[in-house]
């Protein structure tokens, strides 16, 4: 606890500089393998850009392999291809070569800097609550394994430069035990080529569950091919027990206004388009909305133009939500003014209307009132994790907020057929709420994988329309990226210390 507690308090201490102070020169650290247990915290400098850029693209990477996971067996081609096409983009990580240039070795330096920067802000992030802990061990887990597995013939190099001492089998006893190391083990061979390692009874436990390892007086025979087992094993323990030692000691930089907040939106941090600044105004037209609603609409949104359209109300909530996503799929700011007056006004007299706000309300958002900031359409983890609807309200999102009568009541309604609709529930049920949508999203276009995951409902509403065959033309700067999470300024370029070190600008962060 001290360890962690010191290694918070000093070596990522976040303050503001106060005087100027000599910078002491970097020290990064130097990284002889591209595979690595993350036993130590990062050395160095990073910027606030690099801070936020390294994190949020690891945990693109994590939850791609939490989306194949739920979504595909573990192993399948499926599986495989979705999760290697993002830790290709994401988080690359290549081995060494004998002959390379050092722009190469450079590179790749620089690629293990980023995985090692990255997995411990994840740390600090997901550290605080037990759910949070184990989400980020079990991808963690996942991610060494594959790493581990796609590089298998450097395994007993990373053992000797990781300090993992297990014992090898001698050719004697190698010769004795042959039979029941192979029946065991399910390995077949010449004994020669055969490599088997004592390792704890108690660290195998994954192999002795599944009975592929031979166990005899505590130690357990392990074949080199299944030490990948054993090593994800004591990493995940290893992980597990760091995240409790740094929740522990987290009060120590829980006050800094820099990067907490960075920090405390990650495990809900949305990585994609915002759809802020589109270029699809007038392609959509208010004649379209019931037939879009049936076709294009992802579920939240049909169930809000639905209640609009049948009670001629939507409480502030559902407005808020359901405006910016009109804006979004390129309804004019003039075309949904109309509408929601429309709507109202077969309840309530025009000048009732014109004195409720609602009409602002459109201008605001399209930013022609107040401060006039552009206003981003909500992602799907806003709508799952903030403001859920209470009595009388319509938004949210149903995967999350329905319950499971209701929510298989509404998909029948909608002529999913039962099977899947019961899918669908299940999978709520196992708060798999984006997943759920995406199966939602197939078996209305007819589609048996879709090949992407679904995190925004503007982004549903474009790709169905994409798989309707509607070409949208969104301009030549498409959606612009957001993968903001905190309001700290883009161009913000203060260095954060990982070692310690003075800092010799009052922009700058200091960690000692």
């Amino acid at each position: 606890y001290n360890e962690y507690k010191s290694y918070l308090s000093t070596a990522m201490d976040f303050s503001l500089s106060k005087r100027r102070r000599k910078l002491k020169p970097e020290q990064d650290t130097e990284y002889a393998s591209h595979l690595q247990l993350y036993t130590s915290p990062p050395q160095g400098n990073i910027t606030l850009n690099e801070f936020e850029s390294y994190a949020l693209d690891r945990l693109t990477v994590l939850r791609a392999i939490y989306n194949c996971g739920v979504k595909y067996k573990r192993g399948s081609e499926q599986y495989v291809k979705g999760i290697n096409s993002e830790i290709k983009e994401n988080l690359p990580l290549h081995p060494n070569l004998t002959d390379e240039s050092e722009q190469g070795r450079q590179m790749k330096q620089q690629e293990r800097r980023k995985d090692h920067i990255s997995h411990f802000l994840l740390r600090i992030a997901y550290c605080k609550t037990e759910d949070a802990r184990r989400w980020f061990c079990d991808q963690e887990k996942e991610l060494f394994r594959i790493r581990l597995e796609d590089n298998a013939h450097e395994i007993p190099a990373f053992m000797n430069s990781s300090n993992l001492k297990f014992e090898s089998v001698s050719s004697e006893e190698l010769h004795e035990k042959e039979l029941l190391i192979k029946n065991s083990s399910h390995i077949f061979g010449n004994k020669e080529k055969m490599v088997v390692y004592k390792v704890p009874f108690i660290d195998a436990l994954d192999l002795v569950r599944n009975r592929r390892v031979y166990v005899e007086n505590g130690m357990a025979y392990v074949p080199q091919s299944d030490l990948v087992s054993i090593i994800t094993g004591l990493f995940r323990t290893r992980l597990s027990k760091s995240l409790l030692k740094i929740s522990r000691a987290l009060p120590a930089i829980s006050d800094d206004e820099r990067i907490m907040p960075m920090l405390n939106n990650l495990t809900t941090a949305y990585v994609g388009d915002d759809f802020s600044n589109s270029k699809m105004e007038g392609q959509v037209s208010l004649s379209q909305l019931p037939v879009l609603s049936k076709t294009s609409f992802p579920p939240c949104m049909r169930s809000i133009y639905e209640h609009f359209t049948s009670h001629h109300h939507m409480k502030h909530g559902g407005r808020l939500q359901f405006c910016l996503f009109l804006k979004g799929i390129g309804l004019s700011m003039e075309d949904v003014r109309s509408y929601f007056r429309g709507e109202f006004c077969k309840k309530m007299d025009s000048e009732t209307y014109s004195k409720s706000g609602h009409d602002y309300m459109v201008r605001h958002l399209f930013g022609k009132e107040g401060k006039r900031a552009d206003k981003k359409p909500y992602n799907c983890m806003k709508i799952i994790t903030t403001s859920p609807p209470s009595a009388g309200d319509c938004h949210g999102c149903p995967f999350k907020h329905y319950d499971a009568e209701n929510l298989e009541r509404q998909l029948l309604a909608w002529k999913i057929p039962k099977v899947q609709a019961k899918e669908m529930v299940s999978l709520s049920a196992d708060s798999h709420y984006q997943i759920a949508c995406t199966k939602y999203f197939e078996v209305v276009h007819k589609m048996e994988d879709m090949g992407f995951g679904l995190n925004h409902p503007n982004q549903y509403f474009l790709k169905s329309q994409e798989a309707l065959g509607n070409k949208i033309n969104i301009g030549s700067q498409g959606f612009q990226p957001s993968q903001s999470i905190s309001s700290t300024p883009a161009t913000q370029t203060a260095d954060i210390d990982l070692s310690g070190v003075d800092i010799d600008d009052d922009e700058d962060i200091s960690m000692s």
